[in-house]
């Protein structure tokens, strides 16, 4: 995907793209309650209006993503009013660097469309709409389809844009479209729309999950994933509303990335995983940009979608604003991102495939086997379970070092709003070295508000905490072992050691990588007896990521050894160790262990490992030579 970025960018200065559709003005309106005046009208006490601001909504924010991106020549074609906000849209273009000259002023019956959005004490309101019930008169909708006409000839690109449910595009104009688009064959067009998604014809057609519900099934929902289709009947919805089209059809499934349907078949284009707290405003227009940048590069279809996600992940890490991806962005996000594969499959255990006669979960049939040459091991909940129980006790510190010393005295409600982010960030990190963990817990301090500035530590001052409240309860296990009141056996995955043991009589090259400090893996593995069966050597958290993560490991593992993706393979609990393997195209075995039992399957951690790139699942080693016959090739 660099590659191809780079291809994207490189094109991007020299394209030529027009916007055809709603455009609008996003408000935000930062209200006050309490300190307004009484109006003598009324009597009743004003709001005040302590910030506002104004950016371009629906079709003006694609260019706003589409300028971001750096895209060369941009023009638009719309309508606005006569009104104040139709100035304003309209220079806020200009100063965009868009060709506005397609921008047609209705004097009646149009109302420049807005989106007014008041906040009171951090909260969005109810919404106000603006040129809700807007009639376009037939001089402007003739005049406008002439000035795009006579324009067409010079882009490379027209994005056709229906968000309004009293649109600009409908009827009679998206009929003269067609016949535009079929004239002008050597372009590339792209509609985003939300309804008549069926009748607009030589376009690729972007819709979301929402619009294919309602045609589909007449199912109407204010939130996508209540009425979410899995990938069969996204599939049969698809076939059965687009299977005479000549364009390919991009679907937008939200956390579960995107399908793309072309000449009779779907394809599942993964999401890209975000860690932390997501805002979904305007990441449509985001990924719609980037689609269609890509594919005037000569990207194909899925490639385009993909890179649209890559955008889109940008966007929605962006909280409280509708926001835009740069370059830049899209190629951190691409070097640092992990993708989220089989979703539909990961959260309905029901759809299951296992090898015949065993517990072992087949995710990913087609995976090359036979070659393994290394092996890389995750140590806690893949090997180890001395460390069950972290999650409560990081769970726990960073509550307390949130919240300080109003520990005790928050309401309910904002203990159990900081407690979920935290919970949602712990299950997310898993694998991560702890360092990392703490850095993000001091970003969560910072940010809640609730210590003074000058209090807040940094990720080692916090690390120090954690390991202090950790290594008492490892400490305390570690000593009953040495008093033999509990055995080796009691702190390891069931068969894990007698599986190390088989693979070293065998002569592969295994190693161990954890997110713990180094030392405390090396004499935690020592303790519990088979250090030894890792000759490629023992490696955790120095305490600096620059020069350890599991990342680098196996990355220069690959190089050292001059190995291919098939020769290595992964097994762990955690998603970070599986989805960097899966970068390198490497093998992936998720271990979803229950550390409490020791045994048996935990379909969280199931979920979780399908999502980073498992190819197979196992809950423990107790069928380890079936799993080394499969992986193997003799089975």
């Amino acid at each position: 995907m660099e590659e191809l970025a780079g291809k994207i960018f490189a094109r991007l200065p020299k394209l030529h793209i027009g916007v055809l559709g709603d455009f609008a003005v996003d408000a935000y309106w930062m209200l006050e309650d309490s300190v307004g005046e009484i109006s003598v009208e009324t009597g009743k006490r004003a709001m005040v209006v302590r910030s506002q601001r104004y950016s371009p909504g629906g079709a003006g924010n694609i260019m706003t993503n589409l300028a971001a991106l750096g895209a060369g020549g941009l023009e638009a074609f719309g309508v606005v009013g006569e009104d104040v906000f139709g100035k304003l849209l309209i220079e806020t273009l200009d100063k965009l660097g868009v060709t506005t000259g397609g921008m047609l002023i209705q004097s009646e019956n149009w109302d420049t469309p807005v989106w007014a959005k008041p906040h009171l004490e951090g909260e969005e309101q109810r919404r106000l709409d603006f040129g809700f019930h807007n009639r376009i008169a037939e001089a402007t909708r003739k005049k406008l389809f002439e000035t795009l006409a006579a324009r067409l000839p010079g882009l490379d690109v027209l994005i056709i844009n229906q968000q309004l449910p009293n649109p600009l595009v409908t009827g009679k104009l998206i009929e003269r479209l067609n016949k535009l688009t079929a004239e002008f064959n050597n372009k590339i067009f792209v509609v985003d729309c939300r309804d008549n998604i069926d009748l607009y014809r030589n376009a690729v057609l972007k819709i979301d999950q929402s619009s294919l519900n309602r045609r589909y099934r007449g199912v109407e929902s204010l939130y996508p994933d209540e009425q979410v289709f899995d990938r069969q009947e996204t599939a049969t919805a698809l076939e059965a509303l687009f299977a005479s089209r000549d364009k390919p059809v991009v679907l937008i499934r939200g956390r579960r990335g995107c399908m793309v349907y072309e000449n009779g078949q779907c394809a599942e284009v993964p999401a890209v995983f975000i860690t932390g707290p997501v805002d979904p405003v305007g990441a449509g227009d985001t990924m719609l940009a980037a689609l269609t940048v890509a594919l005037a590069a000569g990207a194909k279809i899925e490639e385009a979608a993909g890179f649209g996600n890559y955008a889109a992940s940008v966007t929605v890490a962006k909280l409280r604003q509708t926001g835009t991806a740069s370059p830049k962005e899209i190629l951190e996000r691409i070097g640092n991102s992990r993708l989220v594969y089989h979703p539909d499959l990961a959260e309905d255990p029901r759809k299951a495939q296992y090898l015949p006669g065993t517990g072992i979960e087949i995710v990913n049939p087609g995976i090359v086997r036979g070659r393994i040459r290394q092996m890389i091991f995750d140590h806690d909940g893949t090997v180890s379970t001395l460390r069950e129980g972290w999650e409560p006790i990081m769970e726990e510190v960073m509550l307390k070092c949130i919240f300080g010393e109003s520990f005790s005295t928050v309401s309910a409600a904002e203990f159990r709003l900081v407690q979920v982010r935290v919970k949602e960030f712990i299950d997310q990190s898993t694998g991560v070295q702890t360092i990392v963990q703490m850095q993000a817990l001091a970003d969560m301090v910072a940010e809640f508000g609730y210590v003074p500035a000058a209090e807040i530590l940094d990720a080692k001052g916090y690390k120090t905490i954690f390991n202090v409240k950790l290594l008492e309860m490892v400490h305390g296990r570690l000593a009953r072992l040495e008093a033999a009141e509990l055995e080796c056996a009691d702190f390891t995955v069931k068969g894990a050691v007698g599986f190390l043991e088989s693979l070293g009589a065998l002569g592969m090259r295994l190693y161990l990588a954890s997110g713990t400090d180094q030392e405390d893996v090396v004499q935690e593995a020592g303790r519990l007896g088979y250090a030894g069966c890792f000759d490629g050597g023992i490696y955790g958290s120095v305490g600096d990521i620059t020069k350890f993560s599991k990342k680098k490991l196996i990355s220069g593992i690959i190089s050292e050894h001059g190995l291919e993706g098939p020769e290595l393979c992964t097994f762990g609990d955690g998603p970070v160790e599986i989805a960097e393997t899966r970068r390198v195209g490497g093998l992936t075995v998720g271990i979803a262990s229950d550390e409490v039992r020791g045994w048996g399957i935990n379909l969280a951690k199931r979920d979780r490992l399908i999502k980073a790139g498992a190819d197979i699942i196992v809950p423990d080693f107790t069928q380890g030579q079936a799993l080394l016959d499969y992986l193997q090739g003799k089975l």
